[in-house]
């Protein structure tokens, strides 16, 4: 837990760092300040993840039993034939070219998944600390740590985020698609595209009360639904009851704030449509009160905050967004300290 506590402490000081200073001069130099925070930031948390013990995280020995033990013996024909997530089995065909060990072979996992995720933050966002805090806090990267499959198509789906405010499909269907291979999960990002389509302006009101009275009525149902369709394995037991609550209230609460800061003043089009995607997380955590595992499915949005966040910051004068950021931090200590002081998250150990 001390050294999550560590880098938390340091984002934070790096976000108000850049919040309020653009430039610092080196050598006669001017460095940009968000460049410095993402050199400080991204090898700390790069190094955290390369050092892991190889066992930390819970889904540690499927991965191993289940991919990496038979991928790395099979060739190529099989490994595209053995399994539908086949992206992911080819992964581990590759790296098992060069390296029988397992450690290694979750190192390469975890810089990949780390480095398209980070990278990402670095093209998009306005304040790359709070980007990272935002990272941080929603638990996405001890996720990283642990769910390799899914992660990775986290990563991916990241980079669709420009095609799916640009109203462009077919990259973002094609970057579905290929997240897709490593975690059909991804597939699930095709149904918020119609939260955005400009076609139906005047009907898209409607469009999300049907989005939240299907997340609800699939809520109500209890996942039976959700458990029916994906069955890889045995899901039943994540079909829970008033669990995950709490972390609702903390979503709505978190996108009402962004709404009246991002209202301010007349928000551009594209903090339009950053803020009308904020609606699939509410629906996906909907969904995650009855089916605890959906949990996971919400990381495919909450990565979007990342940028949304420092989007809406950047439009407001020095004082009211210095307010909005202090506001930002209470809440992500708060989301951190029950993130990381639960049960899920395995204490960090090094290899």
């Amino acid at each position: 837990m001390f050294i999550y506590i560590i880098i938390f402490l340091i984002t934070i000081f790096l976000s108000i760092f850049e919040t309020n200073i653009s430039y610092l001069t080196i050598g006669g130099r001017k460095v940009v300040t968000s460049k410095i925070s993402f050199a400080i930031i991204f090898s700390f948390l790069l190094l955290l993840g390369v050092c892991r013990n190889e066992y930390l995280g819970a889904d540690t020995l499927n991965y191993k039993i289940y991919y990496w033990d038979v991928f790395k013996n099979l060739d190529f024909v099989s490994t595209i034939q053995r399994d539908s997530d086949f992206g992911y089995g080819l992964l581990n065909w590759i790296i098992a070219k060069f390296t029988n060990d397992y450690w290694i072979f979750r190192s390469v996992i975890f810089i990949l998944t780390f480095t398209i995720s980070g990278v990402w933050i670095y093209k998009h966002s306005k304040n790359i600390a709070l980007s990272f805090l935002c990272f941080i806090a929603f638990g996405i990267l001890s996720f990283d740590f642990a769910i390799l499959r899914q992660a990775l198509a986290v990563s991916i789906t990241a980079w669709s985020f420009d095609f799916l405010i640009n109203r462009k499909p077919v990259k973002f269907f094609l970057i579905v698609l290929l997240a897709a291979c490593f975690h059909k999960t991804a597939l699930i990002m095709l149904l918020i595209y119609l939260l955005l389509d400009k076609k139906i302006e005047k009907s898209r009101f409607a469009i999300k009360v049907v989005y939240y009275l299907g997340a609800i009525s699939v809520a109500a149902i209890g996942g039976q639904i959700i458990t029916r369709i994906y069955q890889r394995q045995d899901y039943s037991e994540y079909v829970v009851r008033g669990e995950g609550y709490s972390l609702l209230v903390f979503l709505l609460m978190l996108i009402g704030i962004l709404y009246f800061f991002a209202n301010r003043k007349q928000p551009n089009c594209k903090i339009q449509s950053e803020l009308e995607l904020l609606n699939s997380i509410i629906c996906f955590q909907i969904i995650a009160t009855s089916f605890s595992l959906f949990t996971r499915i919400l990381y495919y949005v909450t990565i979007y905050l990342c940028v949304t966040i420092p989007d809406i910051m950047e439009e407001l004068d020095n004082k009211t967004k210095n307010t909005m950021l202090v506001i930002m931090l209470v809440l992500f200590s708060v989301l951190f300290y029950v993130t990381y002081h639960g049960s899920d998250v395995v204490p960090y150990v090094t290899h």
